[in-house]
């Protein structure tokens, strides 16, 4: 028996070293190219291309499958007309050689009828350039296939199917184009980046030269009046400012008014009413023609005081308007900001007795005039701006 030992061993040991180790196989993977067409009408030849990877071997089949149609090719790459009319999830997967089959990846077609309705397809929405310094401009292009409604958000509104828009906006905006018909809504959306601009501030007193009053009598004075004389005569303010430091492409951000300083002469609030400031252009000389005899609407400002006012505000007027009619004068190179002051009832001042007689007068009977003396206080016009690029 001893003799048999060491042979088994060795041919043991022998038949150990030849032994080779399983192949591990892993499943092949699935890849779909291209889709010529993610939507298409009932009878359009639509194409399909795809590969497969194998980890341990080689691709021998193929399989395409349509969630409506069922089988469609055993091809790599195939042309059908035969998809049926709907939204299809087109299922592609491939085997090696070992039999195993990747899991199966999809892609959505949809099939329309022709004269019926589909849903809209954003094919392009951009923003260039996507990222601004503050002030500067950038151009929205779209194009958007269907019939339906679009529009884009934030500030731009309905637009077209296709088309472009320059927009500039002041801070980081997210846009979002909006496209709805009767079979859904899209949307797509375009970041632009804006990094801020150094802002300028111009500070310029009224010209007194320029300033003055004028009367309902068409009396023009040097100081800058506006409410009513001692006579009960209606006097309006105008004030010019100058404002050829602006540069040419300066972008308006903020305007004040700062007649915090005027002086108060009896009640003019409320009894005047509200106090109006409107943008009005008179030139370099006052003219009795500058006095309106009939509110025109579109004042750049508008305070309305009540019983217990009695002083000026300690804070500069602003407001919106101020800054368009700036940006106005300044884009047309003016070298002047110019305007009105006056006050004027609203229609709701009839409900109480504001006349002189009964109010003023009780309040100030030896001083029968109510109006403000705007020039005393050094008005003066605070304007700031970026420039683009800068």
């Amino acid at each position: 028996m001893k003799k048999w030992a060491l042979p088994i061993l060795i041919l043991i040991v022998a038949m150990a070293g030849c032994a080779k180790p399983a192949a591990t196989k892993l499943p092949p993977l699935a890849y779909i190219d291209s889709v010529s067409s993610p939507q298409i009408y009932v009878g359009d030849k639509i194409a399909f291309a795809g590969h497969g990877v194998s980890g341990s071997g080689e691709i021998v089949a193929y399989s395409w499958n349509s969630s409506m149609n069922g089988d469609l090719s055993t091809q790599a790459s195939f042309e059908t007309t035969v998809l049926s009319a709907g939204l299809h999830t087109v299922w592609f997967k491939v085997q090696d050689n070992y039999g195993a089959w990747s899991i199966p990846v999809g892609t959505n077609v949809e099939v329309l009828v022709p004269g019926g309705p589909t849903k809209m397809v954003i094919r392009n929405f951009t923003a260039s350039p996507p990222a601004i310094r503050e002030g500067e401009l950038t151009t929205l292009t779209w194009e958007v296939g269907g019939s339906g409604r679009v529009k884009i958000d934030p500030d731009v509104g309905d637009v077209s199917l296709s088309g472009s828009r320059t927009v500039r906006p002041m801070k980081d905006t997210l846009y979002t184009l909006i496209a709805t018909n009767d079979m859904g809504v899209v949307n797509a959306t375009a970041k632009v980046a804006v990094s801020a601009t150094p802002i300028h501030v111009l500070t310029t007193y009224s010209i007194e030269g320029e300033d003055g009053t004028v009367r309902k009598d068409r009396v023009v004075l040097d100081p800058v009046y506006v409410g009513q004389s001692e006579l009960q005569m209606p006097m309006q303010g105008f004030l010019s400012f100058d404002i050829t430091t602006i540069p040419p492409n300066a972008i308006i951000k903020g305007v004040e008014l700062d007649i915090s300083n005027s002086t108060i002469y009896g009640s003019p609030f409320p009894w005047q009413g509200a106090l109006l400031i409107y943008n009005q252009q008179y030139g370099s000389n006052l003219r009795a023609a500058s006095y309106q005899t009939i509110n025109p609407a579109g004042y750049v400002f508008s305070w309305n005081y009540n019983s217990i006012v009695t002083m000026m505000p300690q804070t500069p007027f602003s407001s919106p308007d101020f800054v368009v009619t700036v940006q106005k004068q300044a884009d047309a190179r003016s070298s002047r900001y110019q305007l009105r002051l006056q006050f004027e009832k609203y229609y709701y001042y009839p409900r109480a007795d504001y006349s002189y007689t009964s109010a003023a007068q009780k309040m100030n009977p030896e001083n029968p005039s109510n109006y403000l003396d705007v020039g005393s206080g050094k008005p003066k016009l605070i304007v700031r701006y970026v420039i683009p690029g800068e």
